[in-house]
């Protein structure tokens, strides 16, 4: 039987790009996050105190929509399924942007919603130095995230890091992505770390730094 994988990671990590090609390779179903269509991202990278609110609960709203609809038409738990992103996503990004009551509010909404959603079998988190991300978004030119900057990433990572080491029942494994260890340009390394996904994991986190494989 075929695993349940997301792949997470910061903004411009190269989480799409690698869904995209494991899903391929596997011949997978793909799970794509459509985050261009929140009309209030542009406006929260602006100015995200006035925002957060806003966009958190339309990505919730939308990733949940995404979801539900797309795992209704694939047998995922024969045919696996790859995904850009998970849907606690939403969770992980409110406890970074939203004040205290709005998260818990936050936190209490997300709990009805995803109940009614699969948990995956296996994350996969990309972690990568600010310089490298700052250098993909402005390589891969979106307007509204040219607002980004090294401490929004920091901020980021430390929320998924948080979350990840406090979450139970969840398997993770936590990749190092340095300058220089490009995984999609690089066939013999790709190739090792597919075939590392492919392993038994504890539940937690466990770790892989792709300069070592």
């Amino acid at each position: 039987m075929k695993k349940y994988i997301v792949i997470e990671g910061n903004i411009g990590v190269g989480k799409t790009t690698l869904a995209t090609r494991l899903a391929q390779d596997w011949n997978m179903p793909l799970l794509l996050e459509k985050f261009l269509d929140n009309p209030f991202l542009p406006s929260f990278y602006k100015d995200p105190e006035r925002y957060a609110f806003s966009t958190e609960t339309a990505f919730l709203a939308e990733r949940y929509r995404q979801m539900h609809a797309e795992m209704d038409l694939v047998d995922w738990r024969q045919e696996g399924m790859v995904a850009d992103y998970s849907f606690y996503k939403s969770l992980i990004f409110a406890s970074k942007t939203l004040p205290p009551p709005e998260a818990k509010l936050f936190k209490e909404l997300f709990a009805i919603i995803n109940q009614q959603l699969p948990q995956p079998q296996l994350w996969v988190y990309l972690s990568s130095p600010p310089s490298r991300l700052l250098g993909n978004i402005r390589q891969r030119g979106r307007e509204f995230e040219q607002e980004i900057t090294a401490d929004y990433l920091i901020g980021v990572e430390q929320a998924y890091a948080t979350f990840l080491e406090q979450a139970g029942g969840l398997r993770c494994l936590w990749v190092q992505w340095e300058e220089g260890s490009d995984l999609m340009l690089n066939p013999e390394l790709y190739e090792r770390f597919k075939q590392r996904l492919l392993g038994d994991f504890r539940y937690g986190m466990n770790f892989l730094n792709l300069s070592e494989l």
